[in-house]
């Protein structure tokens, strides 16, 4: 009898784990070192040759899988997706923008506690893909803002009703990242293509 209900235990379990997949999708990306441009704010770097492009696919990865996965903690009301790479590796970060069409899939995270935030924008049929790394500085932001504000006369919300800051409102805000690494490459669907 024991054997029979660890069995059940078993089964239920083990239809439970392969029932709850959260994988959406998955890319293996490979990058271009002589094609990454970077710039920091009021200083443009794009074709600097002193450019030192293997550090930079050391710190940021120029060969990555890329996955979106929906996130644990959902309602049916309002599905969550989270990004997971190299960078944000453990449970994802929180995804503000996820189109996925036929052909094109546009991913932009919400701005991290670090004030990283990644964008990818990947054409499912050649795999051509962009994908740019944002670094804010938080007090350069702030400063940012208290000028606007200022100018304005009107006080700025960054923050949407999740207490998020998404790349739309720093874009509607011309706020700009302190730095802003661009990679081009390539990212097919499924890993080992």
């Amino acid at each position: 009898m024991k054997t029979l209900i660890y069995i059940i235990i078993l089964l239920f379990n083990f239809s439970k784990v392969n029932a709850s997949s959260t994988n959406i999708i998955k890319f293996e990306c490979e990058y271009d070192p002589n094609l990454i441009a970077k710039k920091q704010k009021n200083i443009s770097q794009n074709n600097n040759p002193n450019l030192d492009r293997t550090e930079i696919c050391k710190n940021y990865n120029c060969r990555d899988v890329v996955e979106v996965n929906v996130e644990k903690r959902i309602s049916r009301d309002n599905i969550k997706y989270r990004l997971r790479n190299s960078w944000f590796n453990h449970q994802g970060i929180l995804i503000d923008d996820f189109v996925q069409k036929k052909n094109i899939i546009i991913i932009n995270t919400f701005v991290s506690q670090a004030y990283y935030l990644e964008s990818y924008i990947i054409n499912r049929s050649t795999g051509k893909t962009k994908r740019t790394f944002y670094k804010f500085d938080y007090y350069e932001l702030l400063e940012d803002i208290n000028k606007i504000e200022k100018t304005t006369n009107k006080k700025i919300n960054l923050y949407n009703k999740n207490g998020k800051i998404s790349l739309k409102t720093l874009k509607l805000f011309d706020l700009k990242p302190q730095k802003k690494i661009i990679f081009e490459g390539k990212c097919m669907e499924g890993v080992g293509v």
